[in-house]
């Protein structure tokens, strides 16, 4: 594969640093006789670690190592260590020489990152077809490093053994379900090694090593955070020793919640089938907010507004998660943001021919088509550009981007809003003052570290499936005061909001133990302090 200007590939420009190919090495390989595949093996760090590692261990004169890699240069370098080198596209080599007949004991390699519209579409058809066949469906978030993981999974022996370096999102990112899923029921024994900071030199790629083994004495997954590759090398593989093993489950779930203790997980699963704790699907509906397709336009403060007489075209909105700071959105408070130049007003002129239109709406709508904004894509497939699609008007927002803690605002007003936030709509019946209090207590906050996803910015980021996926404890929630929250909420005394609610839900509606909710805040912390941390690093 070329590389991709802006965004390399994790090896090609960003070759897999020695430490982290020797560390799998060691871990693969234990026997002379041991066949041995590199799917994608650049220059050839894995094949440099295979030869180190056999001439120390006395089986040197091996030959049963074989590397494949595309690009011809590369693949001329690997040749460098006396193994089998075929300069070929994986995918095709691997359906015209290992499908459905040839294995290998051990596949190590740190397989390329590219995406699918970078990815050739000559070799991505064939990696396609492939995995198609082996009951996989790829779609177009599918990135390259998927078929090259699966499809070597496949090719390994009965008893076979796969380190490879893979991003860190195989925990997290909805593409990646069906690899989890596939990895749990695969292999008796999952490893996987993490760092708190990153360990490629100038690139911003968080990366995990996935250990598996198909047959082993230890069942289940574990899960090793180190600080880098200094603790990487100072501890070995006996680093491995130090995580507790778990059940692994044998579905798509997210893998972050393997961060934490048997006993932890044990509490979150027993309370995520508690039937006295409401899904939110239960409760409300969620969807995006609106999508301008050019906030610049469409978005003003109240002085632009003036100045182009637009006062009769505009409708209030919320255009960022920063503006609502309790849980209450009240009249005043949205028109303390206005008077403060927040861009909280929309333009909104009517689906109207534009000669229909006011004389300032006509006038502002040309200078937007003077500014080529009509030819955004979002602009130009609607009927008319000028006139953004909406939908329900939202009861309540909930933050997409969480740094702390996501939580639910609600939204007396009818205030519009855009796609920084979600908009919920609760269920007929369903009291929206208890819900957005609800909301705010240990075990949702927990669960939220579970569901939604982090990546290197710390921020714990939510789409309207995941945040269908939450569970709110209801049972005394009419008894919270959403004025009393609403105040603490703005003044960050979110402990002190936690005091409240879990004494009310936690302790008298489902009957935790104080251990529990301590158990619960421990959860909450932990995961939500690791992901924080990334921002920090």
């Amino acid at each position: 594969m070329k590389a991709i200007d802006g965004y390399d590939k994790l090896r090609g420009g960003y070759y897999t640093p020695a430490d982290i190919a020797d560390f799998i090495v060691k871990w693969a390989v234990r026997n002379a006789d041991d066949r041995i595949l590199e799917p994608s093996c650049g220059d050839g760090s894995f094949m440099a670690a295979v030869r180190k590692h056999s001439i120390q261990n006395g089986f040197e004169n091996a030959n049963h190592v074989l590397g494949v890699e595309l690009e011809s240069t590369e693949a001329q370098k690997a040749a460098q260590y006396g193994y089998d080198i075929v300069n070929d596209d994986f995918f095709t080599y691997y359906l015209q020489n290992i499908e459905g007949g040839r294995t290998f004991d051990i596949i190590v390699g740190n397989p390329p990152f590219i995406r699918y519209q970078n990815f050739d579409e000559k070799y991505r058809v064939v990696a396609f077809d492939l995995m198609k066949k082996h009951g996989f469906h790829p779609n177009r978030l599918t990135n390259i490093w998927m078929p090259f993981l699966l499809l070597s999974c496949e090719a390994l022996s009965s008893n076979g053994r796969i380190g490879m370096v893979i991003p860190a999102e195989l925990f997290q990112v909805d593409y990646a379900a069906e690899a989890r899923n596939y990895l749990s029921s695969h292999f008796e024994q999952l490893t996987l090694v993490a760092f708190k900071r990153l360990v490629f030199d100038d690139i911003q790629q968080e990366v995990v090593l996935l250990l598996g083994e198909k047959t082993s004495v230890r069942k289940g997954i574990r899960v090793v955070e180190l600080d880098g590759l200094d603790e990487l090398n100072g501890c070995g593989i006996s680093c491995l020793d130090r995580a507790e093993p778990k059940d692994l489950d044998h579905n798509s779930d997210k893998w972050v919640k393997y961060y934490l203790t048997n006993e932890e997980l044990q509490l979150l699963q027993i309370l995520n089938t508690d039937p006295q704790i409401s899904t939110a699907t239960d409760l409300y509906d969620v969807n995006v907010g609106l999508v301008s397709g050019e906030n610049s336009f469409f978005l003003s403060d109240w002085k632009n507004v003036v100045n182009h007489g637009l006062q009769n075209d505009m409708k209030p909105i919320i255009s960022r998660a920063e503006q609502v700071k309790g849980v209450y959105l009240s009249e005043t408070e949205y028109q303390t943001l206005r008077e403060d130049g927040k861009r909280v007003s929309i333009f909104m002129p009517g689906d109207l021919p534009m000669e229909e239109l006011s004389n300032s709406a006509q006038d502002y709508i040309a200078w937007g088509e003077g500014q080529g904004f009509n030819k955004n894509y979002k602009c130009r497939i609607r009927k008319r550009w000028y006139v953004v699609p909406t939908s329900w008007t939202a009861d309540a927002f909930l933050i997409r981007q969480a740094n702390l803690y996501p939580k639910m605002i609600l939204n007396p007003t009818g205030t519009l809003v855009t796609d920084t936030l979600h908009k919920v709509r609760f269920h007929d019946g369903i009291k929206g003052e208890a819900v957005a209090s609800a909301f705010l207590n240990t075990y949702t906050l927990a669960l939220s570290e579970t569901l939604g996803r982090s990546y290197g910015g710390g921020v714990l980021t939510f789409e309207p499936g995941e945040m269908r996926r939450m569970r709110i404890p209801m049972k005394n929630a009419d008894r919270l005061d959403i004025h009393k929250i609403d105040t603490l909420q703005r003044s960050g005394q979110y402990e002190d909001i936690l005091a409240y609610t879990d004494q009310h839900l936690l302790h008298d509606g489902l009957g935790l133990s104080r251990h529990d909710v301590v158990l619960l805040h421990s959860i909450w912390n932990k995961m939500r302090d690791r992901r924080l941390s990334r921002k920090q690093n």
